[in-house]
């Protein structure tokens, strides 16, 4: 079968709204063949899975092991030098809120 049959047995947004039940093995047996059968036949689905499975790690590794106040502190600092986010921001409350 050709990939436009994936895409109209499950449209890429219906598949994406997934992910997340997915990766933590919720999905109902039936929605999980239709997800499967998905992404047999989509590429960019592929790809945003491995992407979304990347964030969803490097956040759980965030949690594990949080960065050092000093290093959030200097990074803070040369991110106002330049110009990229305004005076004031909290690092521990960006890292929490991650």
């Amino acid at each position: 079968m050709s990939g436009w049959f994936y895409k109209v047995l499950y449209p890429c947004d219906k598949v994406r709204d997934f992910m997340y039940d997915y990766l933590e093995e919720k999905l109902p047996t039936a929605t999980s063949i239709r997800f499967h059968l998905h992404l047999n036949g989509c590429p960019e689905c592929r790809a945003y899975l491995f992407l979304y499975k990347k964030a969803a790690d490097a956040k759980a590794f965030r949690k594990e092991y949080p960065a050092p106040d000093a290093f959030l502190a200097s990074t803070l600092d040369f991110l106002e030098k330049e110009g990229i986010v305004e005076t004031g921001d909290d690092p521990q409350a960006d890292q929490e809120s991650w």
